[in-house]
This record gives structure tokens, sequence and C-alpha cells, in this order.
């Protein structure tokens, strides 16, 4: 029986050994993040501030996204100091739940700011960290204990395209995963 708490068990995994596959990754990284600019573009300016993503408005999910990136990055360097805190997945739906109304009229314009800053210090930790250190432990909300070469997709690939989506989905744009864009 699958574990109603495992991500996909089909998920494709990278190595992250070689530089040119953390260039593959740094660049699904990139098509991800350029894929929810382009649909953030695209909703009408009167629209950011109102619930439309399962109750969440366009303000709302890119604030969402950003404080996931604050949060994994801070989980893998905390895992490079051999420390590896656990967020159950109930005090995930709580915080969400809470962030969704506290940034529900967050400025678009500051969280795709904040979207480009993160990307660039996600992408700099990549193209610095250590071989070996990639099989150390990061707890994930729902899968449990991931090594961090996974744990850095799981959280900022996978959980983007997720979003990405649900956005799609809402906005009538096709659906499927960013490298479908």
């Amino acid at each position: 029986m699958m574990n109603p708490n495992a991500l996909d068990p089909n998920q494709r995994y990278l190595f992250l050994d070689t530089d040119a596959e953390r260039a593959q990754l740094i660049a699904s990284i990139t098509q991800a993040r350029d894929a929810v600019r382009d649909l953030a573009a695209g909703v009408p300016e009167a629209e950011w501030y109102a619930p439309r993503y399962h109750g969440w408005s366009l303000a709302a999910m890119l604030a969402h996204l950003n404080i996931s990136d604050n949060v994994a990055m801070l989980l893998h360097r905390l895992a490079l100091l051999g420390l590896h805190p656990q967020i159950s997945r109930g005090s995930v739906n709580r915080a969400n739940a809470g962030a969704a109304r506290l940034f529900q009229h967050r400025l678009v314009s500051s969280s795709l700011r904040s979207m480009g800053r993160n990307q660039a210090r996600i992408i700099a930790f990549i193209t610095i960290l250590p071989m070996d250190k990639l099989s150390r432990t990061v707890h994930h909300p729902i899968a449990g204990p991931l090594t961090l070469e996974r744990s850095l997709q799981e959280f900022f690939v996978y959980h983007w395209e997720e979003h990405l989506a649900t956005m799609r989905m809402v906005e009538g744009i096709g659906q499927g995963r960013a490298d479908q864009a």
C-alpha cells in the first residue's frame, strides 16, 4: 500500500554529482520560476488579490512560494550542520492557512522581486554545495527524510511545479509541469 504522505513515487531525481547535472537542476529551477512569473504577468491587476487558487490570491500564492523557498534554504543549511528539524504536515497546513490570509494583499511586485533574490541564493547554494554533503538528510513535511540531493529538487522544483499546475488550471492555460510551458 502506498504511503498517503509520500511524494510521487515515480518522481525522477537527478544525481548532482557533476556540474552538468547541477546545471540541469538550475535550469529546472529557473524554468519553473519563469513560468510562474509569466503566468502572474497574465493575471489582470484587478484580480491579483481575489481568491483564485483553492482560495488563495495570486499575491498569497507568490508569497507562499517565496516563504517556502526561505524555509527550505534554512532546512538545507541546517542539514549541512547536521541538524534536522522536523516540521509536521499539520504545522505546514496551519502555517499555509495563516499565510493565505496574511499575504492575500501582499504587493505582487514585492513577491516578484523576492523570487529573483531567492532564485539567486538557491543557485549559488547549489553551485557551491560540496558533493560529499549531498547525502545529508533534510526532513520534508510530507515525505519525511530525504537526501539533500532529492530535497533540493522537491522544494525548489517540484513544489513550484505543483502550484504552477494549479494556477494554470485555474487560468485555463493547459495543464502540466513547467517543462510543458
